[in-house]
């Protein structure tokens, strides 16, 4: 258009490499899901409030939680499906820097033992006329020649009804 000023853009990739420590609780939390594929939680002493993963100080009433082994207990792995949203457009997989294949479904799960987490749906379970809330759900651990000792290593929750 004239008259107009010409805006220009510049398309660049950039590779941001870094590493932070785990700490001990997540560090043994991540550890603990490679080696046994069993995902753990540890009680606040001070609100009763289930932690997943494990952290030092509960959110809700700042008291210091035990360090493993002392109370921190398995996960079974299963709940229920809470709510969902299906990704139909491209989004950035932070673990590899590529996009994700879409569409995907992401959800949140109430584990049985109490604890509320969010992950992938698999890839047999993006028929979203099937979903709905109360289904019952379980991860899927990677294979142990898999698992690297990240979150990425729960490969997704599968439905077991439906």
């Amino acid at each position: 258009m004239k008259g107009q000023e010409e805006l220009l853009g510049q398309e660049r990739v950039l590779e941001v490499r870094f590493r932070w420590a785990a700490g001990p609780y997540l560090g043994r939390f991540l550890g603990q899901l490679k080696e046994e594929g069993v995902l753990w939680a540890v009680r606040c002493s001070g609100c009763g409030r289930i932690l997943m993963p494990p952290r030092i100080v509960c959110a809700v009433c700042y008291t210091e939680t035990p360090m493993f082994p002392n109370g921190w207990f398995p996960l079974s792995g299963r709940g229920t499906l809470v709510d969902w949203e299906r990704i139909i457009y491209p989004q950035m997989d932070p673990e590899t820097g590529q996009l994700r294949p879409e569409p995907y479904i992401h959800g949140t799960f109430m584990l049985d033992e109490g604890v509320l987490f969010t992950h992938y749906l698999g890839p047999e379970d993006l028929e979203e006329s099937r979903l709905r809330e109360g289904l019952k759900v379980e991860a899927v651990i990677k294979d142990p020649r898999e698992r690297v000792g990240k979150l990425t290593d729960i490969k997704y929750f599968r439905i077991l009804e439906g």
